[in-house]
């Protein structure tokens, strides 16, 4: 091939090369136009598709995820900081009114040892245990105890053995016990704290090594008691709805479902109210964004279904039927009565379809919605944003669902066309061999003839010369 093409406007003169180019060129164009002016349509298409199914999801994910992170749910109330309470999880799972009145608040076990000259002063060698349970106070300072649990040996050695020593390791041998050491005028005291709750008492035993004695100031069991009791361990007592309660701790997850006390502070004769409804502010608020963003989706549907205007092209799903059908559920939903809401609809939180296709919340409306159907009203919204629900109509998953097999259609055909664009390159392939054939074929006609007139032209001299 490659001597055929060298040989190309050896005979004729011409640049017939260049004349296959152009020619091959003009063939392509021809054929790859049509197909590449359709696959730019497809492009469009499949891209506006995409982001309509696109946008409709994170609608319908943002509305789930607040609905799920408990901003419409039910909101615990207190009208005293002496409990204050709060919301776990997605909050209460009814409406309540309860009344607390505290008695007692939780407390811990707290023990303060003699005090030393410094930090750094000797505490003695051998071994404290700290043993964790229930005391009793017997009056005049005796107790019993009753141990639950492992015991935790405390050893002090050469390398710990001060103040600060012990108190590092006291709070590393894990009893659940806590050890501070507080100065105050030229002295250090250490100071033992145990978890809150009549539970979270221990005792102190104390093994002194004999040789370098001490230890024994930091005991405090039953019949021994250097330290000196700052403190006793007791539950919360607490009266909800006139029944007794009793909790190892002022933080109380388990009374009301969905809801946590803090107990602040112990008065038996204030009452608390604590209550849990609906905040027709925060579900107003969600209900005007969704309708911004239903409006901003219509208008986004609205951009690729326009037609050509003047000199302005049209949107890429100008003639959609898909964009149509989305956006005509849209449309529908604020009129669509949902069956797990008791068939309230979204034009009756407030939510219009203008005549100009606007979407918009009408506050007065929601307003005069009774708070009674305020839970109807998080459910209304519940279901249209849940992703177990979206081969349902009227379902925001549903609609963006709608997308799916569309895209995978001009998908299709865009592979299609992809498919006839390299035919196309094969085919000229072929068609410029062809040429290069046919054109190499005519130089060497066109050589072979002029050879011919050469031969000729000599003769005819010759015979010339010859006559004269």
């Amino acid at each position: 091939m490659a001597s055929i093409v060298s040989s190309l406007g050896a005979g004729s003169g011409i640049d017939t090369k260049a004349l296959i180019d152009e020619l091959v060129a003009a063939e392509k164009a021809a054929r790859t136009t049509p197909l590449t002016t359709r696959t730019v349509v497809l492009d469009a298409q499949i891209s506006a598709l995409g982001q309509l199914r696109s946008a409709m999801q994170t609608i319908a994910g943002s509305l789930d995820a607040r609905v799920k992170d408990g901003t419409l749910g039910l909101v615990p109330v207190s009208n005293s900081a002496a409990v204050a309470i709060e919301r776990v999880g997605t909050g209460p799972a009814t409406a309540f009114v309860s009344s607390i009145s505290v008695n007692r608040l939780a407390s811990a076990q707290v023990l303060t040892a003699p005090a030393l000259t410094a930090g750094d002063a000797p505490v003695g060698l051998g071994t404290l245990t700290i043993q964790m349970g229930t005391r009793t106070d017997l009056g005049g300072g005796d107790f019993s105890f009753a141990g639950a649990g492992a015991a935790f040996d405390v050893v002090i050695g050469a390398s710990n053995n001060s103040l600060v020593g012990l108190r590092d390791a006291i709070n590393r041998c894990g009893a659940g016990v806590s050890a501070a050491i507080v100065s105050n005028n030229g002295t250090a005291t250490l100071s033992l704290r145990g978890a809150d709750g009549t539970a979270g008492a221990f005792i102190v035993s104390a093994a002194e090594d004999a040789g370098a004695p001490g230890l024994a100031r930091f005991a405090y069991t039953p019949g021994a008691r250097p330290m000196t009791l700052a403190g006793a361990a007791g539950n919360a007592e607490l009266s909800l709805d006139g029944i007794a309660v009793s909790r190892a701790s002022n933080v109380i997850d388990d009374l009301v479902t969905g809801v946590r006390l803090r107990l602040a502070k112990a008065d038996p004769a204030v009452v608390v109210t604590v209550s849990a409804s609906r905040d027709g502010a925060a579900l107003a608020a969600t209900i005007s964004d969704f309708a911004v963003t239903l409006g901003a989706m219509r208008g986004l549907i609205g951009d690729f279904r326009k037609g050509a205007v003047g000199t302005d092209a049209p949107g890429a799903l100008a003639n959609d039927p898909t964009a149509r059908a989305m956006d005509q559920r849209i449309a529908g939903l604020a009129a669509a009565a949902i069956p797990e809401a008791n068939g309230l609809r979204l034009r009756d939180l407030g939510v219009n379809i203008n005549r100009d296709g606007s979407i918009t919340f009408d506050a007065a409306r929601f307003a005069a919605l009774s708070p009674t159907r305020y839970a109807d009203a998080e459910a209304l919204l519940k279901t249209l944003a849940a992703p177990s629900l979206s081969t349902q109509p009227n379902r925001l998953q549903s609609i963006a669902a709608m997308a799916t097999p569309a895209t995978a259609g001009l998908t299709r055909r865009r592979g299609g066309l992809a498919t006839d664009l390299a035919k196309v390159d094969v085919r000229l392939a072929t068609y410029r061999a062809t040429l290069v054939r046919q054109y190499s074929a005519m130089e060497r006609m066109v050589a072979a003839s002029k050879a011919v007139q050469a031969q000729l032209e000599q003769q005819i001299a010759a015979w010339n010369n010859q006559g004269n």
